[in-house]
């Protein structure tokens, strides 16, 4: 009897005899109206079904998750093509801006021949806002050119190499300007100081003491180094010298040379005076 028990066919018994037990309680939990196939079917198809459906969902999460992340990708590629055109339209913009003011300057100067440079590089440690333009002696740039922008006197070429230039800007104590109030016609001379670059102004010194120059007038170069006429800036400060014969006055320039990237360099005009003459 102990043999019996632990042959194979008891095993196999014990096997039928579960099974058959697992489709009378299938049966009890249809409600009675479940056939002898129909239990079998059930006890064997549906765990199946679930099984597949179970598979089935996996597989549509994934599928949607692909196409979502595809969507999202097309989406991404598209901003990023949205982005580099509005860029290519900005700098389509600037160009024409300035193209037409290049216009501009050319009828209120058609006496001067202008070269048209992008500023290529500066040094941020440099407290006159010196740079350097992607122009040179190949474009007709010599030293002791003029250089402006649309708003007005922004320096004086320094240095000069076949395809860039030094430029030296007005905040530079280095440069003397001549330069008169065009209100007034008082003159003055023009020179950068260490205490007023930091504001990006300059200082107008030799005025005359009982002149009649006001906040809010504007000062023009006066000529022989520079062609004259040319806008520098307004007054916004007036003072009386320390020695109390002349006046010295405070000029917020017309051109930020901080914040420019393109000028005009005017290649036609030759200085009458030596720079260090004055006026």
């Amino acid at each position: 009897m102990k043999t019996f028990f632990k042959s194979i066919g008891f095993k196999v018994l014990c096997g039928i005899v579960c099974f058959l037990l697992g489709l009378m309680i299938y049966a009890g939990t249809s409600g009675g109206t479940a056939t002898l196939p129909e239990a079998i079917s059930g006890a064997i198809i549906t765990p199946l079904q679930h099984g597949f459906s179970a598979v089935g969902d996996w597989f549509g999460g994934l599928f949607r998750s692909a196409k979502m992340q595809a969507e999202i990708d097309a989406l991404t590629e598209e901003v990023t093509t949205l982005r580099e055109q509005q860029v290519e339209l900005e700098e389509l913009r600037r160009k024409n801006e300035l193209y037409s003011q290049f216009l501009e300057l050319k009828e209120q100067n058609p006496e001067y021949q202008f070269v048209d440079a992008p500023i290529v590089a500066s040094d941020p440690s440099d407290p006159f806002n010196n740079f350097t333009i992607g122009r040179g002696s190949a474009s007709l740039i010599a030293v002791g050119n003029v250089v402006i922008t649309p708003q007005g006197l922004a320096g004086v070429v320094t240095e000069v190499g076949p395809t860039h230039a030094k430029v030296r800007t007005i905040l530079d104590p280095a440069l003397q300007i001549s330069a008169y109030n065009s209100r007034t016609r008082e003159d003055g001379l023009l020179s950068g100081t260490l205490a007023l670059a930091k504001d990006g102004k300059l200082r107008m010194s030799q005025i005359d003491r009982d002149a009649t120059a006001a906040v809010g007038d504007i000062v023009v170069t006066y000529g022989g180094n520079y062609p004259e006429g040319l806008l520098v800036g307004r007054i916004s400060e007036l003072h009386a010298e320390t020695d109390g014969l002349s006046k010295y006055a405070v000029i917020t320039p017309f051109t930020n040379v901080d914040t420019v990237d393109e000028v005009f360099v005017i290649v036609n005009y030759k200085p009458t005076v030596p720079e260090e003459a004055g006026r």
